[in-house]
């Protein structure tokens, strides 16, 4: 924005006068230092204006987070400051995924949030490619999100190289002993599981008579 107003030069009374004036050096110390408190008055002018738009205000964002109800966070970066104030804004008109992306992409830093709608009937999925700013992004989906979906913040990363995925799995072993030709069969449950690779196996033993 352009806050320049009538100058865009620092001011100097003197432009305006003869210049034989400033040969007199007492009358050119006083208009220098006239032009000097203009010059004070034509930036805080200009700063005054800045604190008028979210864009724009440093000092001023104290009293716009004041006015929206948004808690001041002395962690965050004007900007970040900005961002949350821009969206909150926005209004409570009806969402569109496209609407919600642009949202959530205003208070993640990295801007690579994903939202996927229909993943699950009445609900969506919001990817976080770098998981930081989950607590903020989560307050932009509650506070546009309509009341009857449920959603989930996942992480999902991309890489050019392998991607091992490691697991362990419950094996157990079950024995068989058949004592003799009448008899029922009886069978045991070892009581010991250990846990090996990522695929579930079942061992069956049969033990007959003659094996005894």
């Amino acid at each position: 924005m352009n806050f320049n107003l009538l100058r865009t030069q620092k001011v100097d009374v003197l432009r305006y006068l003869p210049k034989f004036l400033a040969n007199d050096t007492t009358f050119k110390v006083s208009q220098d230092s006239l032009s000097e408190e203009h010059e004070k008055l034509r930036l805080l002018i200009i700063d005054l204006c800045r604190q008028m738009f979210v864009e724009s205000a440093t000092w001023g964002l104290d009293d716009w987070e004041r006015v929206y109800g948004i808690a001041h966070n002395s962690n965050a970066t004007d900007e970040e400051r900005r961002n949350m104030l821009l969206t909150k804004m926005q209004g409570t008109a009806t969402i569109s995924i496209e609407k919600l992306n642009e949202l959530v992409n205003l208070v993640s830093p990295s801007k690579d949030v994903v939202v996927l709608e229909n993943t699950e009937p009445n609900q969506f999925k919001v990817l976080v490619n770098t998981p930081v700013s989950v607590k903020d992004i989560r307050e932009v989906v509650e506070l546009y999100k309509p009341a009857h979906l449920a959603y989930l913040v996942a992480h999902q990363f991309t890489c050019q190289s392998a991607v091992n995925i490691l697991g362990a799995v419950k094996v157990t072993r079950r024995i068989s002993i058949k004592q003799a030709e009448n008899d029922g069969i009886i069978r045991t449950k070892l009581p010991n599981i250990s846990t090996i690779g990522a695929i579930s196996t079942l061992h069956t033993l049969h033990i007959n008579q003659e094996d005894l």
